[in-house]
């Protein structure tokens, strides 16, 4: 399947181990989010492991809201322009921080998003077929190997100086704590066994 995931986390703690606990999911907090999300009534087709429900289906969400954090995750939130969802994750997230993670290895394309009740914090978005698509804020660590020539591409004709997929396991590990490819640290959480509720309406 490759790495697909469109992934949000609305917090006011640092958001990197949050998944390590999701003790305590709040079905009817999951509910009313999914409804304010999706803008509609919504109803529970399911339950997904985190990590096939970071990319569900078409018109579904996969919508779960613990003591710590919410998480959304929904193909409405895979934006070229990280930054055009600022205003959807400002109206769930309150004064709480968003965190936003997207990305299609068919495209070989990743969207990550960091915003904070001040505004944005850092956006950009990169694929080989259109470049740098957004490049706003300033460069998180974990960006600067990758733009620092340390992960090369192995072809000079591609466009880019490194793989966004691999930016974007990357950004999953720094944010979350989890990998859809690449070597897991000590420290990351089996996305395998997280289960998390999918809402259609």
């Amino acid at each position: 399947m490759g790495s697909k995931a469109a992934v949000l986390v609305l917090t006011d703690e640092r958001p990197e181990r949050l998944f390590q606990d999701i003790s305590g999911l709040d079905r009817s907090k999951s509910l009313d989010l999914a409804a304010e999300f999706l803008e509609g009534t919504p109803r529970q087709s399911g339950i997904l492991p985190l990590d096939l429900g970071v990319w569900p289906e078409d018109g579904t969400a996969c919508v779960a809201s613990f003591p710590r954090f919410d998480v959304i995750c929904s193909r409405k939130i895979a934006r070229d322009h990280p930054s055009d969802i600022a205003s959807e994750a400002a109206r769930l997230a309150g004064m709480r921080n968003a965190y936003a993670i997207c990305m299609e290895s068919s495209r070989d394309w990743v969207s990550i998003l960091a915003w904070s009740p001040a505004g944005v914090i850092r956006a950009v978005s990169l694929s080989p077929g259109e470049g740098v698509i957004e490049d706003a804020g300033q460069r998180l660590p974990f960006e600067d190997p990758f733009w620092e020539g340390r992960h090369p591409v192995q072809s000079e004709r591609y466009r880019l100086p490194f793989h966004p997929i691999d930016l974007g396991n990357e950004a999953l590990r720094h944010f979350f704590g989890f990998v859809l490819e690449g070597a897991e640290d000590d420290l990351c959480v089996d996305p395998e066994e997280v289960e998390i509720p999918v809402f259609c309406t």
